[in-house]
């Protein structure tokens, strides 16, 4: 179903023709795309939950810092360089917002293939770079604090990378399906869905999994009329 909107904003030749340029028409295999996060970064999660003992209060308070820190990094990456060219790494923005936002909108989220998960899913590799950039962390918490603390560093850092790709991957699943119709998946599409709207990604709904700090940020809207209200408020408020 489209909106009057789409048209205009998002003209059908020319999303078909991204999707086209996107999916390419080399090897690609989804399973093994989805697979290498999940299993590189759920093997480190596991490796890590082996290596707990005895953990404290206090350790278990640093994970849930750290996971909320967790969620205000994806928000702040997602507004600041997946919606905006940064010129280090203008990869990040090219990929998402003139690409996966053209493919995907707010009224026609759900993948057509399973080849589309290509441009669902971050690249294979970035679990890899990840761990890596992770590591000197890791590495430091192991040798000068205490084990649990490195691993519910890992813990937490690893499992919200595969749990963010899980998620976004439901919210483009078909929502008839037995993952797509679950009820919490269905919340969170929603609000994804609505940042998927060409006229709203720009400011609001930028967490991906649960959206904690937009609640903090105050960029959270549950309706297109909540944030065409709240718009005209700011905009009202500018010109006073």
């Amino acid at each position: 179903m489209a909106l009057d909107y789409t048209e205009d904003l998002l003209p059908d030749e020319k999303r078909e023709k991204i999707r086209a340029e996107a999916l390419g028409t080399g090897f690609y295999s989804p399973w093994l795309h989805l697979g290498v996060t999940s299993l590189v970064g759920g093997g480190l999660v596991i490796a890590a939950i082996s290596q707990l003992h005895a953990v404290t209060l206090a350790q278990a308070l640093f994970g849930l810092v750290l996971f909320l820190f967790a969620n205000a990094v994806e928000w702040r990456i997602h507004k600041s360089l997946l919606h905006h060219r940064f010129k280090l790494a203008p990869v990040l923005y090219d990929q998402h917002t003139p690409m996966h936002h053209m493919i995907f909108y707010t009224h026609d989220m759900a993948v057509r293939c399973r080849r589309e998960w290509k441009v669902v899913l971050i690249p294979s590799f970035g679990i890899v770079m990840a761990a890596v950039g992770l590591f000197p962390v890791i590495a430091a918490l192991w040798i000068y604090s205490s084990h649990n603390l490195a691993a519910v560093f890992t813990i937490v850092t690893m499992g919200y990378i595969v749990s963010y790709e899980w998620l976004h991957l439901s919210y483009h699943l078909d929502p008839r399906g037995p993952i797509g119709s679950l009820r919490l998946i269905g919340f969170l599409r929603r609000h994804h869905a609505l940042h998927h709207d060409p006229r709203l990604m720009q400011r609001w709904n930028f967490n991906v999994s649960l959206p904690l700090w937009d609640l903090v940020r105050r960029t959270y809207v549950s309706t297109l009329e909540e944030a065409q209200a709240r718009d005209a408020a700011k905009r009202a408020a500018r010109s006073a």
